[in-house]
C-alpha cells in the first residue's frame, strides 16, 4: 500500500472524532458543567404554591393515589422510595410531562397548566424536598432540574 491509501482512513477518522467533540467544552477540575443544572434540593418550588397544589390534588388526584399519596393495588405511590427509585437522576420535566398528559385518567391535560405546577410542588414537598422563595411556573425549565436523592 502506498501511504496515500493510508491518509483517506486517518482523515474519515480525524472527521469523526472532530465532529463528535465539537459541542464539548473545557472546564477546570472541580467547575460544575453547567451552572443552570439544579436539583430538587435547590428549592425549586414555594410552599405556598406546594399548600394550593395539596388542595389541587384533593379534588382530582387522592381518590387513585389516596389523601396521603401513597397510591393503590391500580395506582403508583407518589412518595418514598419508590418514588424516588423510580423518577432519581430524571429532569422534573418528564414528571411533570407524565403527570399532565396521563393524569386525571379519566381525563387527561385537563388541568390548568398551573395546576399541574401546584400539584407537583405538593408531590415534592411530600417527598420532603426543601420549599424554596419562588414558585414553578415555566415548565420549560423543569428540564434543568434533576431529582436527585440526597446526597
Amino acid at each position: 500500500m502506498t501511504p496515500r491509501h493510508y491518509l483517506r482512513p486517518i482523515l474519515i477518522l480525524v472527521s469523526f472524532v472532530t465532529t463528535a467533540c465539537s459541542g464539548l467544552t473545557i472546564s477546570e477540575p472541580g467547575a460544575p458543567v453547567s451552572e443552570s443544572i439544579a436539583t430538587i434540593w435547590d428549592g425549586v418550588f414555594s410552599q405556598e404554591q406546594a399548600a394550593e397544589g395539596a388542595t389541587q390534588y384533593e379534588l382530582s388526584c387522592s381518590a387513585c393515589h389516596s389523601a396521603d399519596l401513597r397510591g393503590s393495588s391500580t395506582s403508583p405511590s407518589l412518595v418514598g422510595s419508590g418514588f424516588l427509585f423510580f423518577w432519581q437522576d430524571k429532569p422534573l420535566s418528564e414528571l411533570f410531562t407524565t403527570i399532565q398528559t396521563r393524569m386525571p385518567t379519566d381525563a387527561p391535560n385537563s388541568l390548568p397548566i398551573r395546576t399541574y405546577l401546584n400539584i407537583l410542588s405538593y408531590i415534592l414537598e411530600a417527598n420532603e424536598f426543601p420549599a424554596g422563595g419562588s414558585d414553578l411556573l415555566d415548565p420549560a425549565a423543569l428540564r434543568q432540574i434533576i431529582i436527585t436523592a440526597k446526597s
